[in-house]
């Protein structure tokens, strides 16, 4: 079997990871990449990855590539309205594009003008759109859903991650305001926090027919004491991460809630608790969003290059398997 063609978009922290993986990996062929930043155009990947020159230099533009691909890697935003300018100039090449967007994930309710754009988008240049993650994509949403099928009565679900930001990379923990003041935190509230949250919780709820009422909370957590966690140090009294909270309800009774704690030196672990009949509760030791990440991205190709042309949601396609 010929490789599968790529064009990455995207070279930050996640996307020097990706391309990493794509590089090893026989079974796809990396024919370009493509990066706004100034200070990386021009230069060969391998390098901006600490490695040996790998013969990929980074482009501006994806019209500066010649060579069509059979899909492209898109890894630059987590809001849709950028994704959408970004995805719109790609679909002009007549190929099928999965992104890391976090909205895009799941826009039906959140950015339902959005999904109806990318959606007539796809289906003019006849490609198939797809978000894809671990969170939201997978951990707290597609699993949920999965583990629903076991049951034939749901009174309630919860479903919790906890994240020790400490052995993640640096941007994720500036994003989680780590290291900052709680005076710098309140200043900046409503600008932080984990994107997807709400893309999860919709996605379980349209899946199971229902119609809830949704609140959320953002808080710190203030460091107690200094943290030492994998060369990061947070002094006492500073942030340490970020605790996010959703509830879903009914009119007087509480049916979903999702917990997503992110901070430096935390136990790792996520879990599926659904009190039904059967009663489900699943708990891991923890799963590296990163390295999953890039591992959906890549399974969920061969599942892409079959699929009609559409704005597609990883809730309504076959589970990916390992792309072996």
């Amino acid at each position: 079997m010929k490789p599968i063609r790529v064009i990455q978009i995207g070279f930050g922290s996640l996307g020097i990871e990706i391309f990493k993986i794509l590089r090893k990996n026989k079974k796809f062929k990396i024919i370009g990449v493509v990066d706004s930043d100034k200070t990386k155009i021009g230069k060969d990947c391998g390098i901006l990855t600490k490695k040996t020159k790998s013969g990929h230099r980074i482009v501006r533009k994806i019209n500066e590539i010649k060579s069509k691909p059979d899909i492209v890697i898109h890894v630059t935003t987590s809001k849709i309205e950028q994704a959408y300018n970004q995805i719109s100039e790609i679909a002009k090449k007549r190929v099928s594009v999965i992104s890391t967007c976090e909205e895009l994930v799941y826009p039906y309710r959140k950015h339902k003008k959005f999904a109806e754009k990318f959606d007539r988008l796809a289906k003019k240049y006849q490609i198939v759109i797809l978000g894809v993650g671990v969170n939201p994509g997978f951990l707290m949403d597609s699993m949920v859903l999965m583990l629903s099928s076991l049951c034939n009565q749901i009174d309630k679900i919860s479903v919790s991650r906890i994240v020790n930001l400490g052995k993640r990379r640096r941007a994720l923990q500036n994003k989680m305001c780590v290291g900052k003041t709680y005076s710098e935190f309140k200043k900046i509230r409503n600008k932080v926090g984990h994107i997807g949250l709400e893309e999860s919780a919709r996605m379980i709820t349209d899946s199971l027919n229902l119609k809830l009422n949704f609140s959320s909370t953002i808080k710190p957590f203030i460091a107690k004491s200094t943290i030492h966690s994998n060369g990061i140090v947070v002094k006492r009294g500073r942030v340490s991460g970020i605790r996010q909270v959703l509830v879903g309800k009914t009119k007087n009774f509480e049916f979903l809630k999702m917990k997503l704690f992110m901070y430096v030196g935390a136990k790792e672990y996520d879990l599926i608790d659904i009190k039904g009949i059967p009663p489900v509760h699943l708990k891991t030791k923890g799963v590296n969003g990163d390295q999953s990440t890039i591992g959906l991205l890549t399974n969920y190709i061969p599942i892409v290059l079959q699929l009609k042309p559409g704005l597609q949601t990883v809730n309504k396609l076959t589970i990916p398997k390992f792309f072996n």
